[in-house]
């Protein structure tokens, strides 16, 4: 890999470029191993001056400039590459098994079960999750079913789930699994680079689908709304808001003004550079989208399978270009952003979405 000592400015160019425009995603990862970056109510803050010019959080940094050709190559080697869906093996619906998992997990409860799993089987040790609820999202290391439990159900928030890697690095932890956002699947794969801070340990990657999330202005709307009874949530189309038997439903449109302007920049909304990637369907609540991207998120699924902790059946070839068409025109629109320069993508990539309508 690249040397990044000689490119990267560390905290100085972390405020300047990313924390300071506002395009922070909250991820984590520069929170942790470093005493003068902190994190409260999901913002990142450097509070104080620090020197050190080799320094590594902004090279870890998902909104960092970011080699992304050469992290592709690293976590996929040559393999073929879909332009739009980013590297994948296979595509299914699956969901859990057990009935208490799927209650308790967001659609078909795959990210818990496969979480389970890994974590019986030694595939992991720990994973470091998003643990409370709606009103509060905060992050989880978890080293136990129970604990994995617990943490089920999406938040729609910016926590920064990554901020825990060195409470599992200093309690001995060889092999760490990492449940996130695309920011933090990117973060993630930049930390596995850098030996200082025992990346390497990263071993087992579960993204998430994510369109945006929430900022922590969010929190103030729910308290305004008197919607501080709801334990969950879900956006089908609009916002829905359960708890205490009912379901409450706020448009969409009243919410967006809360995602968080990072996000508006984000070219990945499907965890590209993931072991699988984990999501909504949009068409059967019962069921999640599953991609498996790499050799090691595959043997995870077989085996999970195998072991009857989750079902898969076929993705239905009728909606494959619907799910296409929405990421199509998501990286098209980021990719006309003016604010758009972390991600080092290629001009043929560039070309093939800023030359071509959303109907071709």
């Amino acid at each position: 890999m690249e040397n990044y000592e000689l490119e990267y400015g560390a905290a100085a160019r972390l405020k300047e470029s990313v924390l300071e425009p506002g395009l922070c995603s909250g991820c984590g990862a520069c929170v942790g191993f470093c005493p003068y970056i902190k994190s409260y109510n999901e913002r990142v803050a450097i509070i104080h001056n620090c020197q050190i010019c080799e320094g590594i959080c902004y090279r870890i940094c998902p909104r960092g400039f970011t080699q992304y050709m050469s992290l592709r190559r690293e976590v996929f080697g040559a393999l073929n590459f879909d332009p739009v869906l980013g590297a994948n093996k296979e595509i299914y619906f699956a969901r859990a098994t057990e009935e208490k998992i799927r209650s308790c997990g967001q659609y078909g409860g795959v990210v818990s079960a496969l979480s389970v799993f890994a974590l019986k089987e030694g595939f992991i040790e720990s994973i470091l999750m998003t643990g409370g609820n709606v009103k509060g999202a905060k992050p989880v290391l978890v080293s136990s079913a129970s604990g994995v439990t617990e943490c089920a159900g999406s938040k729609y928030t910016a926590s920064p789930t990554l901020s825990l890697f060195q409470d599992a690095v200093k309690k001995g932890y060889q092999k760490i699994g990492v449940v996130g956002r695309p920011c933090q699947v990117t973060a993630s794969r930049k930390m596995q680079q850098s030996s200082e801070i025992n990346g390497q340990r990263i071993s087992l990657l579960i993204g998430l689908f994510c369109m945006g999330s929430f900022s922590p202005d969010f929190y103030t709307f729910i308290d305004k709304k008197h919607l501080d009874g709801c334990n969950r949530m879900d956006i089908p189309k609009d916002v829905h808001f359960h708890g205490s038997g009912e379901e409450i439903i706020i448009p969409f449109e009243e919410m967006r003004q809360f995602i968080r302007n990072a996000c508006l920049s984000c070219y990945d909304p499907l965890s590209e550079l993931a072991d699988l990637s984990v999501g909504s369907t949009e068409y059967d609540p019962d069921w999640n989208a599953l991609v498996l991207r790499t050799a090691k998120g595959s043997e995870l699924v077989e085996q999970a399978c195998a072991n009857g902790y989750i079902e898969i059946k076929p993705y239905p070839p009728e909606l494959l270009p619907i799910l296409k068409k929405a990421v199509f025109r998501r990286k098209k629109r980021v990719l006309e952003r003016p604010d758009f320069t972390y991600l080092n993508l290629s001009a043929q990539e560039r070309e093939y979405f800023l030359s071509t309508g959303d109907d071709d």
